[in-house]
């Protein structure tokens, strides 16, 4: 049976702003497909027969219940429409920019092992703290979320590109360290999102920049043939669909309209998804403290039935 559709939620709403205030030919194919995917899928315009609660990730239900559909599908699932806007607007700015340096056939590859990976580790690192604890509650904890993918996105951008200093709780960090800060920093003010989830992003982030991920995945592409020049280090240059499957090097003409001197960047986009986190949290405590005394509706029920998962 096809999940229930929800109506436009405030979340959505705001989504919908962001897009109506930039043109769409600022948006890359691929980064536009994922985000509509995704909310076409919480809106339940998609229909399956699935929703967040049965496709959670989990070690157990990898590895007892070889559910290895929870790889995938579990990353594209939200536990409400604040969930999915601030995971989207994050996305937003990492994807375009980099699907216009990698090109669009490269950053779909991407975005698809990535989203394997950042799951598989997720279960790997499960695994080790309840071996590590001998604690088998690690191996039930549930995720929900697509910021383990944003998390290891984040690392490329953070490798790629100098980001300068930013400030967290009055602190000057450098930009390359702050995937760290904010991987404590947002568990911290919200300790109901996954930190095993985010760290797995991370992990993976560095695979491919430091590590033999890159080197592994253009392998079969040159194997293939695809490739029609040698990989370098990505330049500051924007590449476009042709450009090549690694997607570095210059192209001339399209480039989405993509300014990062003028447009909102992925600094900005950080900034109002931590102060996101804030807000979430300072809403939650007050629903503990001032419990509502009405009848719970749908939607309450969801949220407090998704509250038993780690969010991504």
């Amino acid at each position: 049976m096809a999940r229930q559709r929800r109506g436009i939620e405030m979340g959505v709403l705001m989504l919908m702003w962001q897009f109506f205030n930039i043109s769409l030919e600022t948006f890359p194919p691929i980064t536009l497909l994922v985000i509509a995917g995704q909310v076409a899928l919480y809106m339940g315009i998609i229909p399956v027969s699935w929703d967040a609660v049965t496709v959670c990730l989990s070690a157990q239900a990898i590895l007892r219940w070889k559910e290895y559909e929870r790889l995938v599908l579990s990353a594209f699932e939200h536990g409400d429409d604040l969930h999915l806007y601030y995971n989207m607007l994050s996305f937003l700015s990492k994807g375009r920019s980099l699907e216009q340096h990698f090109g669009s056939p490269y950053f779909a590859y991407l975005l698809t092992v990535f989203t394997v990976l950042t799951s598989a580790t997720y279960v790997g690192l499960e695994v080790i703290l309840s071996e590590l604890f001998d604690d088998k509650q690690y191996l039930k904890t549930c995720a929900i979320g697509f910021s383990g993918v944003i998390f290891a996105l984040k690392v490329l951008t953070t490798s790629y590109w100098d980001t300068g200093y930013r400030r967290y709780f009055g602190f000057r960090v450098s930009g390359k360290y702050a995937v760290w800060v904010e991987l404590v920093a947002i568990q911290l003010m919200v300790p109901n999102t996954s930190f095993v989830g985010h760290l797995a992003g991370i992990l993976v982030g560095i695979a491919y920049t430091q590590g033999p991920l890159k080197l592994v995945m253009d392998l079969p592409i040159q194997a293939l043939g695809f490739l029609n020049r040698p990989l370098t280090t990505p330049t500051r240059n924007h590449s476009n669909w042709g450009s090549g499957v690694s997607g570095y090097g210059a192209a001339a003409g399209q480039t989405y309209g993509w300014n990062i001197g003028n447009d909102m960047n992925d600094a900005d986009y950080d900034e109002a998804i931590r102060r996101s986190y804030e807000t979430l949290q300072t809403e939650e405590t007050s629903r503990i403290i001032n419990p509502n005394s009405a009848p719970l509706d749908q939607d309450e029920v969801r949220r407090r039935r998704l509250n038993r998962f780690n969010v991504t």
